[in-house]
């Protein structure tokens, strides 16, 4: 690591995450001097917690349905110009062999840290300068360049700024929320930012009674009864509320709905796999067993979580003790809906700092796709998780700050110079 003194430097990149850490590779490459500033106390610390601390670093099949905030148009040039294969091979140039699973790609050590320590490496080699833990506080366009303050006064001029300090997500490791002011002082607009593949609160007797539960579900979110999204995968219950890739995938669209004062709601099918008549005519088969002398609890034992059932019946309206013979068409009829449709109302998100993205954040209009510069501020260019642009799980958020961290350092050499 240099050490630094208030010089100019053709590049300033704010923020030392997975987008400003390949966009400073990326300017070093075409020859400039490049500085990056980081809150933290080393660089691509969000990093080594993706993927479960595997690193699940692009997808095989990026599809564009799969982000939100940016308009597709926007997506499709950024993507265009910097794909999946493009990051497959640039990870490849440091070392880093692939692992796929369901086309999801890992590095083939399966640890993150290799991605972090392959772009640290290749950032050394280039002899990009490093000033750790400091906030840039300020940003102040000069004739030619930049000034930028940090905020314990240090100031440093360049010809040209990545803005890449991620947004307001997983706070533990740093994140804050400094672009989108930095953004707005000169002139950007900001969407209300919000935590996005989170946990969610609920207020239910089920997340108290089956706390600790796993099962393969169904959802289907609801905001102000209009269906939003179905995702099917493994859910999560706990003594607060529910989680699971299910729910870190619906969260985005919970919690713009809970900014929005919405009524907010998931509905859980305990049976996804059945269609309608197949799982009718399992549950009148459970229900006949031994002649229906089972209780409805022990006909549901064996197909559900010991845990479920008692909150699942509660919803029916039926008593775990009745035999299972003595039910009638109502009763079925209640029970299926208690399987197959439990809603379950959202009142919260479990917050950014347990949030792995930000939705919301720098508008896109006013930037340009293929270079990721500013309209309004020539020199200024954006970079990853501060604009307004998040994904799905499965490495679709560390494919935009791939390409855009990537673009933003090909194509800032040479501004306002």
């Amino acid at each position: 690591m240099k050490n630094t003194s208030s010089r100019g430097y053709d590049v300033i990149v704010a923020g030392g995450g997975a987008a400003g850490m390949i966009a400073a590779i990326f300017a070093a490459r075409a020859g400039a001097s490049v500085l990056v500033i980081e809150f933290n106390d080393r660089l691509g610390k969000k990093i080594l917690a993706t993927g479960n601390g595997k690193c699940n670093y692009t997808n095989r099949a990026i599809d564009l349905h799969n982000y939100y905030g940016a308009d597709r148009a926007f997506l499709e040039q950024v993507f265009a110009a910097f794909s999946e294969q493009d990051t497959e091979d640039f990870f490849r140039g440091l070392g880093i062999e692939p692992y796929e699973q369901e086309g999801l790609l890992y590095p083939r050590s399966k640890q993150a840290k290799s991605v972090q320590e392959a772009l640290l490496q290749e950032i050394q080699r280039l002899s990009v300068t490093l000033v750790m833990e400091k906030q840039v506080k300020r940003i102040e366009m000069t004739d030619p360049g930049f000034l930028v303050t940090t905020a314990d006064k240090e100031t440093f001029t360049a010809g040209s700024v990545i803005l890449a300090c991620g947004g307001k997500a997983s706070a533990i490791r740093g994140s804050r929320g400094d672009g989108y002011y930095l953004a707005s002082c000169l002139g950007h607009e900001i969407a209300e930012p919000v935590p996005a593949l989170v946990q969610l609160h609920a207020a239910d007797p089920l997340v108290k009674m089956a706390a600790g539960v796993r099962a393969d579900a169904g959802i289907t979110t609801w905001i102000d009864d209009k269906k939003t999204a179905f995702w099917q995968g493994e859910l999560q219950i706990t003594d607060y509320g529910l989680s699971g890739i299910v729910v870190f995938q619906s969260s985005r669209l919970a919690a713009y709905g809970l900014l929005e004062k919405k009524d907010v709601c998931l509905e859980v099918d305990f049976l996804p796999e059945y269609a309608k008549t197949e799982a009718e005519e399992l549950l009148q088969r459970r229900l006949h067993m031994r002649e229906g002398n089972l209780t409805l609890e022990q006909s549901l034992q064996g197909l559900l979580h010991d845990k479920l059932i008692a909150p699942i019946l509660k919803r029916a309206g039926l008593s775990a003790e009745k035999l299972a013979g003595d039910c009638d068409k109502e009763d079925v009829t209640r029970l299926l809906a208690a399987l197959r449709h439990y809603v379950v109302k959202i009142t919260d998100t479990h917050g950014f700092s347990n949030a792995q993205v930000t939705a919301g954040g720098v508008k896109t209009d006013r930037i340009d796709p293929k270079t990721m510069e500013s309209e309004l501020v020539p020199g200024l260019f954006f970079a990853g998780e501060v604009l307004d642009v998040d994904g799905i799980c499965g490495g679709y958020n560390l494919q935009w700050a791939w390409s855009s961290g990537a673009l933003a350092g090909m194509h800032c050499i040479g501004k306002r110079k």
